[in-house]
């Protein structure tokens, strides 16, 4: 941990977004020592433009409400998801007044055996992900063709982690990293809206307390509400327009926030930028 002092020619935050513009290269000088850490010298041969004060402290400014304004952002997008949590939760909420069924009873499972990927060599030029049932998700890609679980829009499954119980909905093509997840479809015959199952499976607010596996002896075992398919369709349709409001990439909060980061992140490049004769 390196304290750094301001001085009168150099603004403490105009630095610390110099810093973080480098943080990249910074971050790669770490040494491959138990624990890893920074040598002094390395740190204290870093180059940063230093214009005039009055310079850094506009350029302080500006950046300061790119900061204020991705804050609003992640912080009006964080009550989103709780609006979105607690309106999930009352529309799947439905008392006694429905007949309720076990997991197992609606949902087939399948080992992932034959998707297991052979290599963690992973590079984005490949096109098939690797995907983890946990907080990760997409580990990265690879160039195996075989053992590939066809996945779709139309044939979408859920991954369920055994030891964690986390699961995530997947609707395109994958390999998965190993063994301890469960692949989970409807059952055949069966009159329910798969992605309300999954709706309703988020609802279930279970941590496992031991190192197990969990969907046989007891994530299956948990009853969820089943209304009429109708009813069913309905929900679906408000939950995923929440859903994607707080959790699509593409659209909705999440966009914006992406694009008000890169925004910011291009600006700070710009305003750092200075002719090598800047002292």
């Amino acid at each position: 941990c390196y304290c750094i002092k301001p001085n009168e020619i150099l603004n403490n935050k105009y630095l610390f977004f110099v810093l973080k513009s480098k943080q990249d290269f910074i971050q790669s000088q770490a040494t491959n020592a138990i624990p890893a850490h920074l040598p002094t010298e390395v740190m204290e041969k870093i180059k940063i433009p230093l214009p005039p004060l009055p310079i850094q402290q506009e350029i302080v400014k500006i950046l300061d409400s790119f900061t204020e304004l991705e804050a609003e952002l992640e912080a009006e997008l964080e009550a989103r998801k709780k609006q979105y949590e607690y309106y999930r939760d009352e529309m799947l909420s439905f008392g006694d007044r429905l007949e309720l069924k076990e997991l197992g009873e609606v949902l087939d499972y399948e080992q992932p055996t034959k998707y297991i990927v052979k290599s963690i060599e992973y590079d984005d030029i490949y096109k098939t992900p690797v995907l983890t049932a946990g907080q990760s998700f997409i580990l990265g890609y690879t160039d195996e063709s075989n053992g590939i679980y066809k996945a779709s829009k139309e044939n979408p499954v859920i991954i369920f982690d055994d030891f964690t119980t986390s699961f995530h909905w997947v609707d395109f093509e994958f390999k998965v990293k190993s063994s301890a997840m469960k692949m989970l479809r409807v059952k055949k015959d069966i009159a329910v809206n798969f992605r309300f199952i999954y709706f309703a499976m988020r609802c279930i607010h279970y941590v496992p307390s031991d190192h197990a596996r969990h969907w046989i002896s007891q994530y299956s075992r948990f009853k969820i509400p089943v209304p009429p398919i109708a009813i069913q369709q309905e929900i679906v349709s408000i939950l995923d327009k929440f859903d994607a409001l707080v959790n699509d990439i593409s659209i909705g909060l999440p966009a914006e926030l992406k694009a008000r980061r890169q925004q910011y992140e291009y600006y700070r490049g710009k305003l750092l930028t200075f002719n090598e004769y800047v002292q």
